[in-house]
């Protein structure tokens, strides 16, 4: 059997203002904005949008090897708390991220 093997990411914004960790996760995963009292949304993208990834839950995300060093990247420039580890893809994971 041929495993694959990404990385399983989760951040932590301890210690941050609301103001911080709103803008964070703004930036990081993208939000919808919404403008006439709700009458048009807009969806921004967020740095993740751009990689493929599976969201497992709140603030954990299964990423592709090749990405780990921009998301880690990205983080360091908000000085945010990551829990990383290695992990071997299942099938429905290889599927998502495209390998």
């Amino acid at each position: 059997m041929n495993r694959q093997f990404g990385f399983i990411i989760g951040y932590r914004l301890e210690g941050k203002t609301p103001v911080e960790r709103t803008r964070f996760n703004r930036k990081f995963l993208g939000y919808t904005d919404k403008s006439q009292y709700g009458r048009f949304s807009y969806s921004r993208d967020g740095f993740m949008s751009g990689i493929p990834h599976v969201h497992a839950f709140n603030a954990c995300f299964i990423i592709r090897k090749d990405d780990f060093e921009d998301v880690k990247g990205f983080c360091d420039q908000y000085h945010v708390e990551l829990f990383i580890r290695e992990v071997v893809l299942v099938e429905s994971d290889i599927e998502a991220l495209g390998i």
